[in-house]
């Protein structure tokens, strides 16, 4: 059998077998591409290499084809940022590739698979990956290969663009979830992407403005007494403030994950926000593995351009072991992460937002969770 029929064959039986991953190839380009070593997708066209696909029975050749068609769903060609290409087509197969042997499909022989990165995001395994990577893992990476998408001239897209293409890409996936689900064939892995996405369509701004407050009256309040307080016979006076806009702590990830324009856009959001509402203060922790900066603002100061130092691993436990060790005053605390995160501490005494820069993170212990849409 000739490598086309053997392409054709295999979107027919995902479309009758898999209806999700087949309409989702549908809605793609996919044609040969000699240039290319096996398989690839920038997020509009699925390319496939004769060569390659002469060397793979009908079941491997179906299985590589929803391999591809997961990197379009996760948005992998629009994620990279600035990470190492190569580094990033093993974290985003490791992202898949669990989800694709689950669903019941039979990959190419060597794809990666690691239960260990199971249910994580390709950003998530980015960082935990061995640093040996490239000489372990880099020739199974071709198998099928993530490559950056691109505007209509070719060219990296604007922000304007890739916003477009986000959209569209969620527009298809909805289309094919909703046909899936209804004959029942829907992969556990894409209902809970599914239903993270219809949380993402929540805007995340109003939960913001809805959360720090702001039409909640002036009144007492009991709260964590801090070590200055006036103390007398072991009573704690109540002190007066706007429970709703009162002092609120900003923990921000520089792990690396949290791209410069999630940055800038959240950082004008809460600016905005800020002017509405009025906290008392604002003070605004950024942190990868460690503390990296503290700086607090009072009421009616501009929030500055946030200064992206670190870059390493993604820990939240540092900023909440900061606030208690330094007995600092807060009533809500707002925390901008990739939800990358294995290290929650216990849940604390005060509300907690947090505000996930990527869909397909798992939403937090404890707090609420939204998502930010730019």
């Amino acid at each position: 059998m000739d490598a086309q029929m053997k392409v054709s064959r295999a979107i027919t039986r995902l479309v009758v077998k898999h209806p999700f991953f087949g309409s989702l190839a549908l809605s793609l380009k996919v044609r040969p591409e000699e240039t290319i070593p096996t398989l690839c997708t920038d997020g509009k066209s699925i390319l496939w290499s004769p060569s390659f696909v002469d060397t793979l029975d009908q079941e491997q050749t179906v299985g590589g084809m929803a391999h591809e068609v997961l990197h379009v769903t996760f948005k992998h060609p629009l994620r990279r940022g600035e990470r190492d290409p190569l580094l990033w087509n093993i974290a985003t197969d490791f992202a898949i590739n669990q989800i694709l042997v689950d669903a019941g499909f039979i990959l190419p022989e060597g794809a990666l698979i690691d239960p260990q990165y199971k249910g994580m995001s390709a950003e998530a395994i980015y960082d935990r990956l061995p640093d040996d990577a490239k000489e372990r893992f880099g020739d199974a990476a071709a198998m099928g290969s993530v490559i950056d998408a691109s505007n209509d001239d070719g060219n990296k897209p604007s922000d304007a663009e890739k916003n477009q293409m986000e959209a569209n890409i969620d527009a298809k996936i909805m289309m094919a979830a909703s046909g899936a689900k209804a004959v029942g064939n829907l992969p556990a892995a894409i209902k809970d992407l599914i239903e993270r996405m219809k949380r993402s369509q929540v805007d995340w701004r109003d939960v913001m403005q809805r959360f720090i407050g702001g039409d909640q009256p002036d009144d007492y309040s009991y709260r964590k007494p801090q070590r200055k307080m006036f103390h007398m016979q072991g009573i704690v006076a109540p002190s007066i403030h706007k429970i709703g806009a009162g002092d609120l702590v900003v923990g921000v990830d520089t792990s690396g994950s949290v791209t410069k324009h999630d940055m800038s856009f959240f950082l004008g959001e809460l600016n905005a926000i800020s002017r509405d509402i009025k906290p008392q203060s604002i003070t605004v922790i950024t942190c990868d593995a460690k503390i990296q900066t503290v700086r607090r603002y009072e009421q009616g100061e501009e929030v500055e351009k946030i200064e992206i130092g670190g870059r390493g691993g993604t820990r939240v436990s540092p900023v909440f072991q900061y606030i208690e060790d330094n007995n600092m005053p807060i009533d809500n605390m707002v925390y901008l992460t990739d939800m990358c995160v294995d290290d929650y501490p216990h849940q604390p005494h005060y509300p907690t937002l947090w505000v996930s820069c990527w869909e397909d993170g798992s939403p937090a212990p404890w707090g609420q969770t939204t998502y930010l849409k730019t």
